[in-house]
């Protein structure tokens, strides 16, 4: 037997066998997507000119499909293998243009219920449970939105006058009109959710009362606390929290703002509070921030509209103090440059350097640092300790919803803290599973099936040449005037042309080894270098949790753990394919001598079982 110690340092690849989940996470937009949305299905379908099959495909894991068009943060496009060649899918656009085609209002969102994928039905049998959903934002109409359709009774309480949470108060008009929101939740109120607005728990009725009267409890309330400053002068009723002042304007109401504002913070919100403070009639607005450009936490996108907009960005300085004249009024913001935000293990620790400080003249300041829980809601009901909080937050299990109270699940900021409103959604989903495993004892899954077919590697490379577009956008001239929606939806020619951009991951080359000659064509030609062959010896067959060794064995009729290294590589070699790099260009099939590599085309299809 080889050396043990030789095997400890030599270079070993790990190998995964594929199987059907293998290639399913091949698709890296459906990957990428919490609700697990196939981008790629709806683009080809968009592709081909059936628009009603890629609405239903956008539609079928989401019942806020057309926000996702609007504002989604996208991680199915962070998550896209297309910047191995250029730039990635334009996905959420091209949902938005499949939520324009069908409808936006409240009538077509009533017709697009039959089209989820949820478990259950539109018209279900009532099973007798009840449910209470506190907040009417994404996460608790998502939880509401799935157990409806198993046949629970489920009420909404809402502390605003409407649905939509986030959405409707905390989202500008400029990004998402009040009124897509709104028929979307009004789609879900049709599916027989039955809401209370202006009901406030811990307010006007204690978690206790729910308990009581209801079989679970769901809590997503979403942020709705902003975070305090805590230097000289931010405590005064006159600085602006951001979260408040976007909850007023989102709706249309007057703030009366000054011209000359500093916005302090450099996350989303903060640039939400500093884009509509443009909106809203200040001449100047200065953005602060601790952070870096590149330490900014906010969209790059966000950053660079503001920007054009006329935002001044000032990174690495730090408030320390709000200066006020004889009168008590705000004249600026006294700032110190940091040197560096953490510390040498990573943790917070701004340093702040000698003699950097300066004021920043100003006559209006918002706080926009962060949103906690408002622990109101939790007033008057005695076992509050039951339930645990820490940091802020609720504490939650990711993937179930459940908290440490055997009747309240949760979701969304409340449970996890700030992130994008589809992470949300999949928590509402995960949480409307948990309740109906708990209350019900049910065990579903879902059955996959799938079929491979080879298909011509002669393919139309017209995809790879195809430039990137994004939607085209007002001026910032035209913009900072308007405070409805500013970015313009895709013609259908334009959405076509980006849908052809699509790798399609579901082709995929495959190899018969019994054809090989090794001349190593494949590798030669692939323009990614995403193929290798190697020697078997050079393989760690105790990856992929031993099954490696199995296909081995199997293969050549051998023991391996019996063989050394040069009978291992007397047998032949292996091919990889780094799945990262592989672009579904087909250049290994074309160029192959013998037809040892094809390319086979994966089609699948899901139901419920359960």
């Amino acid at each position: 037997m080889e050396d043990l110690t030789h095997q400890s340092y030599k270079e070993l690849y790990d190998v995964e066998i594929p199987d059907l989940n293998y290639f399913l996470r091949q698709i890296d937009c459906r990957e990428g997507c919490p609700v697990h949305t196939d981008g790629r299905g709806y683009m080809l379908a968009l592709h081909a000119g059936d628009l009603l099959e890629g609405y239903k495909i956008a539609r079928g894991p989401n019942p806020f499909a057309s926000i996702c068009g609007m504002i989604c943060g996208a991680p199915c496009e962070i998550a896209c293998r297309r910047d191995r060649v250029d730039k990635t899918l334009t996905i959420r656009a091209q949902k938005r243009f499949l939520d324009e085609w069908f409808g936006l209002s409240k009538e077509a969102h009533i017709r697009s219920l039959e089209y989820s994928y949820a478990r259950g039905s539109t018209k279900p049998t009532p099973n007798n449970l009840k449910i209470a959903c506190i907040g009417a934002g994404v996460a608790s109409l998502t939880c509401a939105h799935d157990l409806l359709r198993l046949g629970y009774a489920v009420d909404v309480f809402e502390m605003m006058p409407l649905a939509g949470g986030m959405l409707v108060y905390g989202v500008p008009t400029y990004r998402l009109k009040n009124a897509i929101a709104l028929n979307e939740c009004a789609a879900i109120e049709h599916l027989g959710a039955k809401m209370h607005y202006n009901i406030k728990i811990g307010r006007d009725c204690t978690m206790q009362d729910l308990l009581d009267r209801y079989d679970a409890v769901f809590v997503g309330v979403g942020l709705w606390k902003s975070r305090e400053l805590p230097i000289p002068g931010a405590d005064h009723p006159d600085i602006i929290r951001g979260i408040d002042y976007l909850r007023v304007r989102c709706v249309g109401e007057p703030w009366e703002i000054g011209k000359n504002v500093i916005v302090i913070g450099g996350g989303n919100v903060a640039f939400d509070v500093a884009r509509t403070a443009i909106r809203s009639g200040a001449d100047k607005v200065t953005l602060i921030c601790l952070e870096s450009r590149d330490e900014q936490t906010a969209d790059e996108f966000e950053i660079e509209d503001g920007e054009e907009e006329g935002i001044q960005i000032l990174n690495r300085v730090g408030p320390i103090h709000i200066e006020r004249d004889a009168k008590g009024q705000v004249t600026g913001v006294r700032v110190q440059k940091i040197s560096h935000l953490f510390d040498y293990q990573g943790k917070f620790a701004p340093k702040y350097m000698d003699e950097s400080q300066f004021v920043i003249p100003c006559d209006s300041v918002a706080l926009a640092i962060g949103q906690s829980l408002d622990m109101s809601l939790f007033d008057g009901w005695k076992e509050k300790e039951s339930l645990k909080v820490e940091r802020g937050v609720i504490q939650t299990e990711p993937e179930t919803g459940r908290t440490s109270h055997s009747k309240i699940y949760a979701g969304g900021d409340a449970a996890f803290g700030p992130a994008l409103f589809i992470t949300a959604i999949r928590h509402g989903q995960n949480a409307a599973l948990s309740i109906d495993k708990d209350l019900r004892g049910t065990t579903p899954y879902t059955e996959y099936m799938a079929e491979f077919t080879e298909i011509n590697p002669m393919r139309d490379k017209t995809y790879l040449r195809t430039p990137w577009a994004l939607p085209k956008m007002q001026s910032a001239a035209q913009r900072v005037h308007n405070e409805d929606m500013v970015e313009y939806n895709y013609t259908y020619a334009e959405a076509h042309q980006q849908a052809n951009r699509c790798l399609q991951c579901h082709i995929s080359p495959v190899f018969d080894g019994s054809l090989c000659i090794q001349c190593n064509g494949c590798v030669d030609v692939c323009p990614t270098n995403c193929l290798k062959q190697i020697p078997l010896s050079k393989l760690n067959f105790l990856s992929d949790s031993g099954r490696v060794r199995t296909v081995v064995d199997h293969y050549y009729g051998v023991e391996s753990k019996t063989m050394h290294d040069q009978e291992l590589d007397a047998l032949g070699t292996l091919m990889l394919k780094d799945e990262d790099l592989c672009i579904r260009c087909g250049l290994c099939a074309e160029k192959c001598p013998t037809q040892a590599v094809t390319m086979d085309a994966m089609r699948y299809s899901f139901r419920h079982i359960g």
